[in-house]
This record gives structure tokens, C-alpha cells and sequence, in this order.
């Protein structure tokens, strides 16, 4: 059985508006998406230190 990766899945019923229900901005916003296929987070574009936070107990900081 092959999974199919195309798929999109959305828990909000046919007549919401994603955007509004999930309070992501229309301007875009940046999806981290973990290696097991969930999603990790989804931030701002405008913050940049969200997105650090994000990995900084996760990965090692280069000197």
C-alpha cells in the first residue's frame, strides 16, 4: 500500500475559512513540517527569532 503524499487534509468544515479558523495571515506564513510528516508550527513571516526558537532545542548552535 503507497501512501499518497498529494493529499491535504483540512479539519475545518467546507464553508470556513482556513486562514481566519487557524488565525494565519493572508500575507503568508512559514510551515515547518517535522520528518514524521505533522506539522511542527506554523509562524509568521514578519519573525524570523520564531522560527530559531523553534529549533534551538534541537539543533547545536555554531560557533
Amino acid at each position: 500500500n503507497v501512501p499518497n503524499w498529494e493529499n491535504v487534509f483540512n479539519a475545518l468544515p467546507g464553508d470556513k475559512d482556513i486562514f481566519e479558523g487557524r488565525g494565519i495571515s493572508r500575507d503568508g506564513a512559514v510551515v515547518i513540517v517535522r520528518p514524521d510528516q505533522y506539522v511542527g508550527a506554523v509562524l509568521p513571516l514578519d519573525d524570523p527569532s520564531a522560527v530559531e526558537d523553534y529549533f534551538s532545542s534541537a539543533l547545536i548552535k555554531l560557533k
